[in-house]
């Protein structure tokens, strides 16, 4: 990683672990930001302007504040559903592709496929690349995240703060309502945009940027370091000043099979026919083939 690219990281990293959510601009490059808000990150589900940020707060696993130039619609009292919100998402699609230039669109009778890329930092050299199937029956939306690093090759970017069992991408904390079906789609690939920001930062200096949820004390045990925030949402501490060591005086075994019977439900892995669409960008599935609720 170039220094100028691993400088903007380690800064937006810092920005995160100090609650101040970034900016997302057209591309899905997230800068820093100058306005401080209180993020959360989410929970694994267990089963345009030139430039872009987020103003009010989103909770879930990622918050900040809303686009700057434009307004993001006030939450509506009434959901979207079938034809208003196909309609609601034909509107969007010429927006989407401003924003998230070269997106390819799949339309089908159930919903929507978009295979969106994301630049992330200036001077990277690889992209996040996002399947988001767009269920209009079901009023779901789920999407996955791979990394892009040549021609050819893609990695799917997980497990961390993905869904049990499909590998799913877990950017917010769905009971928060940070993103719900017939909110805008920019909005939802910005919320994915910083999450993959946040694997990044992972694998380069090994720790995860920022709040997060993690609500089994097992899990936290497998996932989280002693210098990341607590997962238990109660304290904004870091880890090892929280809950590890209770965590870790539990019954781990007891704990093992609860999380592993009642919550994983086996590895998180994105089905084939995701990885086969996102590889070669062929037709994706039908929606109503995919668990998508």
């Amino acid at each position: 990683m170039a220094p100028m690219t691993e400088r903007a990281l380690r800064e937006i990293g810092s920005d995160l672990d100090r609650q101040t959510f970034p900016r997302v601009k057209d591309r899905g490059i997230v800068t820093p930001s100058d306005t401080a808000v209180t993020i959360t990150l989410g929970e694994e589900k267990h089963d345009v302007s030139q430039r872009r940020s987020t103003t009010g707060s989103w909770k879930g696993t990622t918050r900040g504040e809303r686009p700057a130039g434009r307004s993001w619609s006030p939450r509506r009292t009434t959901p979207f559903v079938g034809a208003s919100l196909e309609a609601r998402y034909e509107e969007e699609l010429d927006e989407i592709e401003r924003a998230y230039p070269g997106t390819k669109v799949w339309k089908q009778k159930e919903g929507l496929w978009l295979l969106s890329k994301s630049s992330l930092l200036e001077g990277l050299q690889r992209a996040a690349i996002f399947l988001v199937g767009i269920s209009y029956a079901h009023a779901m939306a789920h999407g996955w995240g791979f990394w892009k690093q040549d021609m050819i090759g893609v990695r799917w970017i997980g497990p961390r703060h993905t869904n049990f069992p499909d590998g799913s991408i877990c950017a917010f904390y769905q009971d928060d309502e940070t993103w719900i079906v017939g909110d805008s789609i920019i909005k939802l690939l910005d919320l994915y945009s910083v999450w993959a920001l946040r694997h990044l930062y992972l694998e380069e200096f090994g720790r995860w940027p920022g709040p997060q949820a993690v609500f089994h004390p097992y899990e936290r045990l497998l996932e989280l370091r002693d210098d990341e925030y607590c997962g238990c949402g109660q304290s904004g501490q870091q880890y090892g000043m929280c809950c590890r060591d209770r965590d870790l005086a539990r019954n781990r075994i007891a704990d093992a099979v609860n999380f592993t019977l009642n919550f994983a439900g086996g590895l998180r892995e994105p089905p084939a026919a995701v990885v086969r669409t996102v590889y070669d960008q062929s037709k994706p599935p039908r929606l109503d083939e995919l668990y998508l609720n």
